[in-house]
């Protein structure tokens, strides 16, 4: 799907669209943060991560540990909040354009994002190294298993 609204919003403009990649960088980059602080074990290997875009961030996480990037609450509160509005932005910013083809395509694009997240939450989720730090991981883990790993 982002390769199709990668193409829509090129066709658009390119201006949306270096906007749409610089949303999937700056998040890559800020959640590379968050898995360093909640010491993921998935760190440097495959982690289908939030969105699939965060795939990215477990590589970038270890270069982020061979820098040897100190850990600090205050810094990951901030980055957290931060990454989220950039996940946010990656969700929504398309939908504006999407809306200009027919509010058919809109609903769609919606239903779909909806699907990806129940799969996630089902199936993804349980199987997270971080699943008891993330807040999608307790909620899985609470739908999944009961209040288990409720922190």
């Amino acid at each position: 799907m982002y390769i199709l609204l990668a193409c829509y919003l090129y066709k658009v403009s390119t201006v949306h669209l270096i906007i749409y990649g610089m949303l999937f960088l700056f998040t890559v980059i800020l959640q590379s943060y968050n898995c360093i602080y909640w010491e993921c074990p998935h760190v440097g290997t495959f982690c289908p991560g939030a969105g699939g875009f965060c795939v990215l961030s477990s590589p970038l996480g270890k270069l982020l540990i061979t820098l040897k990037i100190k850990r600090s609450a205050t810094v990951y509160k901030v980055v957290c909040n931060i990454a989220f509005l950039g996940f946010l932005g990656i969700i929504f910013y398309p939908a504006y354009f999407i809306l200009k083809i027919s509010v058919l395509h809109l609903v769609g694009y919606f239903f779909i994002i909806h699907l990806y997240f129940a799969g996630m939450m089902l199936f993804i989720c349980p199987a997270c190294g971080a699943k008891s730090a993330c807040p999608g991981g307790r909620l899985s883990s609470k739908i999944k298993k009961g209040d288990q790993h409720d922190t």
